[in-house]
């Protein structure tokens, strides 16, 4: 059996932290020490898992823009994977999209290809929505949070 990939740690990594009460720092740490991964690798592992988990919000309002209807948790950890480096991370659309698919599973496979491929044909329209959406989307903060610092310091300030 081949050592996983970075993309396929990172997806290990945000089922594990979806699933338990561990810190994600612990849960990343663990996967990489028993990973035979490149130190390119492990960096491109770890920006994936933190990457994502910082920008749970807006991958998850991306999703929802494209999906409506539930969907199950590993499928929407694997969309917020291909989102992730799609759109924030600038991976070119034809890699993003058959990496992410190849970690679906067969059964997952046609959801996970047609919401990837349909946020690349979106991409402007995406991009716009989020960006009219408010702080708490666009930057994954909490809502609370914002909420305060707009108080505090003023709607221009807080963004």
């Amino acid at each position: 059996m081949a050592p996983p990939s970075a993309r396929e740690l990172a997806f290990t990594a945000l089922s594990h932290w979806r699933r338990t009460d561990r810190f994600a720092d612990a849960i990343l740490q663990q996967l990489l020490s028993h990973a035979e991964l490149s130190s390119s690798d492990r960096a491109f592992a770890t920006e994936l898992f933190y990457g994502i988990l910082r920008n749970l919000t807006l991958l998850d309002f991306w999703i929802d823009q494209l999906r409506s209807g539930s969907i199950e948790h590993d499928s929407r950890d694997l969309l917020r994977l291909g989102l992730y480096q799609l759109f924030l991370l600038r991976t070119p659309g034809h890699a993003a999209v058959f990496e992410t698919v190849e970690l679906g599973g067969r059964r997952k496979r046609p959801l996970i290809n047609g919401v990837l491929r349909a946020a690349l044909r979106r991409s402007a329209e995406l991009q716009a929505a989020a960006a009219s959406e408010g702080l708490a989307t666009r930057w994954s903060h909490p809502e609370f949070l914002v909420e305060r610092w707009t108080q505090t310091y003023g709607a221009e300030a807080a963004a």
